[in-house]
């Protein structure tokens, strides 16, 4: 199998592509807006020079581990964000389809509007309450108009040692002073980035189609996962929950953004760790 992987030099693309490079089957080409020595470049808004690097590697399989991210300046920057989460993945499912490749796309939780009380299915409706989420739904209602063949795996709280996450801004914050408070109201499941990744090669190895979700469970608050992180880093600071409207921010998060995920573990025939052993994993390469 021969992949290409979009958004390489990313927390998620650097984990798949240790993943892909370790597979005796696979061989991949790596691309990235801004690449290293060994990626060649690409920027999925230009649908152009886009189509001409699919067409020249020829891939069996496209993994989008690009976005914008910046949750808050997409509220100033909703048509940059559309420009990308939007659109571009409409000029990668356009690719895709030329060349008879399967497009893998990462989308969000931020789809859903955050007021459930139990665990999202993929098949539930979508309603998303800021620009981020709209649009990442963009992104996946093209995806889906689209004639390519496609997989879309909705994930949350990304967090993973190659790049900026909360996990490790708390430990930042927890080392310099005394006391933290953190959002108590806002429930998800945080993802290992590795887990993650390995689930979008494992499932790009299957006849899957449709929507897909995938995190590490059980469901927490961001009060939980910051205790947890602090006490596994054994630092010694003390924590207080506190809500959302203490802490304003430009766009609303939602408050509850749990995913069931059962059909993700049934298709890829297994289960993640729980985020808990995650952290261990992650305090072991961070402190």
């Amino acid at each position: 199998m021969k992949s290409l992987i979009i958004g390489s030099r990313g927390m998620l693309g650097q984990e798949l592509t240790e993943i892909i490079k370790n597979s005796k089957n696979t061989k991949a080409v790596f691309a990235d807006i801004m690449p290293g020595k060994d990626e060649i470049k690409v920027d999925i808004t230009d649908k152009d020079s886009l189509s001409k690097l699919v067409a020249k590697n020829q891939p069996d399989v496209i993994f989008n581990c690009s976005a914008f991210t910046d949750v808050d300046g997409a509220e100033e920057n909703e048509e940059v964000a559309n420009l990308i989460n939007g659109y571009g993945v409409e000029n990668l499912a356009i690719a895709a389809e030329k060349h008879n490749a399967t497009l893998v796309h990462i989308s969000t939780d931020y789809v859903f509007s955050g007021d459930a009380n139990t665990p999202y299915k993929p098949e539930d409706d979508v309603n998303p309450q800021c620009a981020y989420g709209r649009s990442k739904l963009l992104g996946e209602q093209l995806l889906q108009k689209s004639n390519c063949k496609w997989i879309i795996i909705r994930t949350a709280w990304l967090f993973g040692p190659k790049g900026k996450n909360f996990i490790n801004t708390i430990i930042n914050l927890a080392k310099d002073r005394d006391s933290l408070k953190v959002v108590n109201d806002q429930n998800g499941c945080p993802t290992w980035a590795p887990d993650l990744a390995k689930c979008m090669f494992d499932i790009s190895n299957t006849s899957a189609k449709g929507i897909y979700h995938f995190c590490n469970g059980p469901a927490c608050t961001w009060f939980d996962l910051a205790k947890e992180s602090i006490t596994q880093a054994g630092i010694n600071c003390d924590l207080a929950p506190c809500t959302s409207d203490e802490f304003p921010r430009p766009a609303k998060r939602p408050a509850w953004s749990v995913l069931d995920c059962s059909s993700t573990y049934h298709t890829i025939g297994w289960q993640p760790q729980s985020w808990q052993k995650a952290v261990s994993e992650y305090m072991k390469i961070l402190i």
